[in-house]
């Protein structure tokens, strides 16, 4: 590594070429980029920890900037134990959303009977059936993947939380598999007529496996 004082002598020039730069637009290939740093640079670092400190902790979830965990996505809050008692207080806020196919995810919903892929469980509400329409790459920033149905799985609510939150994910072979447990991998259960698209489960994969690494203590 250069020292600091040579750099600041020559002043050199920073960032990718124009090539370089429009290829990661696209992200697949920004994903790929970030593998590849991580495992070739970044082994005994907390990658989620630097991703939060770099601006890229959209990359800690599947759903991306907008479904981080609430004590991390909101800023606004209050630890006062000495807070008055009653409704909680309200803030105003103004904030552009995606706007979802509602079709397509009634329809992933009816192919599968409204049971969850992974565990095979059918949650009632309110007297009827419930599933979640789930995307694979996830629609929000960093990973603007297409509102498609090749795109969806149909999952329960708490299977949800753990494919979007890197817990689970699915193998090239069609089975679930746990990144931080010893879970016993099991076949995705898919209808015959749910098509699903196998990049997109590569990339929950990949963003799996660039999160479920620890570096070693001490």
């Amino acid at each position: 590594m250069p020292k600091l004082s040579l750099l600041d002598a020559h002043h050199p020039r920073a960032g990718f070429k124009e090539e370089f730069a429009d290829l990661l637009l696209d992200p697949v290939v920004r994903l790929d980029a970030i593998a590849t740093l991580c495992e070739t640079y970044l082994q005994d670092v907390d990658r989620q920890a630097l991703f939060a400190r770099t601006g890229l902790a959209g990359y800690t979830t599947a759903g991306g900037l907008a479904n981080l965990p609430e004590d991390v996505n909101d800023d606004v809050g209050t630890d006062d134990p000495a807070r008055a008692t009653g409704p909680a207080p309200r803030r105003d806020t103004s904030r552009s959303v995606i706007v979802r196919d509602a079709a397509l995810a009634r329809k992933v919903k009816a192919l599968e009977g409204d049971r969850c892929q992974v565990c095979d469980t059918t949650l009632r509400h309110l007297n009827r059936p419930y599933s979640q329409a789930a995307h694979i790459r996830g629609l929000g920033s960093p990973h603007h993947g297409p509102d498609e149905l090749p795109n969806l799985l149909c999952l329960c609510a708490n299977c949800h939380v753990l494919f979007d939150g890197l817990e689970i994910y699915v193998d090239p072979d069609g089975l679930v598999r746990g990144t931080r447990d010893g879970r016993a991998p099991h076949p995705l259960r898919r209808a015959p007529a749910h098509p699903i698209d196998e990049a997109h489960l590569a990339y929950h994969r990949n963003l799996c496996h660039i999160n479920d690494h620890k570096p070693a203590a001490g």
